[in-house]
């Protein structure tokens, strides 16, 4: 079975934030900081999703806080998570 984007992004999510996919009440659609995102767990999420700090993908997922978004932006990116 092929690990989408969706698939990779959530994981991290879930690892990081210490939620599980019930937890996002909105579906894809949750924001993150609703869930307890904030800035050294987004630094974490970048890291752990191999998005660099220096890169405008980073800026662009700060601005899509939530699964969606994230999966969205990455495969426009071309970026393998």
């Amino acid at each position: 079975m092929v690990e989408t984007a969706r698939d990779r992004v959530l994981a991290a999510v879930c690892d990081i934030l210490y939620i599980t996919e019930s937890d996002l009440t909105d579906g894809d659609a949750t924001d993150l900081r609703d869930l307890g995102l904030d800035s050294v767990r987004f630094v974490l999420l970048m890291k752990r999703l191999g998005v660099s700090p220096e890169s405008v993908l980073r800026n662009q997922m700060a601005d899509s806080l939530s699964i969606g978004g994230w999966t969205r932006e990455l495969e426009k990116a071309g970026e393998s998570v």
